[in-house]
């Protein structure tokens, strides 16, 4: 028969591995997100990437607390330059998407 901890393990087991899948399709919706707003704006996604940066908690406008996943990518508008811009996502939801330049652009959704 099997013992208590082989049944622990094995949930435990599965929810790394539900996590895990979750996760990278999360990544990949960022990732096509962030392609079609830079291209939407003119600006160039460099390395054609996004890196995880942090969960974070963020307030939505009723006031509540939302767990969101914060993923960064660097841009450049002219060829010559590089900016810092992150995208914050809620869910399966986009919510914000700041760039970082000469000043400071936020996009709520």
């Amino acid at each position: 028969m099997y013992s208590l901890t082989d049944i622990i393990l094995v949930f435990l087991f599965a929810l790394v591995l539900v996590y895990w899948w979750r996760s990278g399709g999360l990544h990949t919706r960022a990732l096509t997100f962030a392609r079609k707003y830079c291209r939407e704006r003119g600006i160039q996604l460099l390395d054609e990437t996004l890196v995880f940066s942090r969960f974070a908690f963020s307030k939505a406008e009723n006031n509540r607390r939302y767990f969101s996943r914060i993923y960064s990518f660097d841009f450049c508008r002219d060829g010559m330059d590089r900016h810092k811009g992150e995208i914050i996502l809620r869910g399966n939801s986009v919510m914000r998407v700041m760039l970082e330049g000469d000043t400071l652009e936020i996009t709520e959704y």
